[in-house]
């Protein structure tokens, strides 16, 4: 799926589906919003992370072998 769909049109897709077979299943929507919601705070929170990680100071461990030793010195 190259193209993106919103919660909206998932919703009245299903809701479509249910007309066309004669039967819904009570649960599938609760279970879709709730899914919706879960990756509307896992998208903040990477946005979050990635934020403090760009500003993060550098590690130690990230520095030069001869960096470490002059300022050990």
């Amino acid at each position: 799926m190259d193209k993106q769909i919103t919660p909206e049109q998932l919703r009245e897709a299903v809701l479509q589906l249910f007309r066309d077979a004669g039967y819904t299943v009570p649960e599938l929507l609760p279970y879709i919003d709730g899914l919706n919601q879960e990756n509307d705070r896992l998208k903040q929170e990477l946005k979050r992370l990635r934020l403090a990680a760009a500003r993060g100071p550098a590690s130690s461990d990230s520095m030069n072998s001869r960096l470490k030793d002059a300022l050990r010195e």
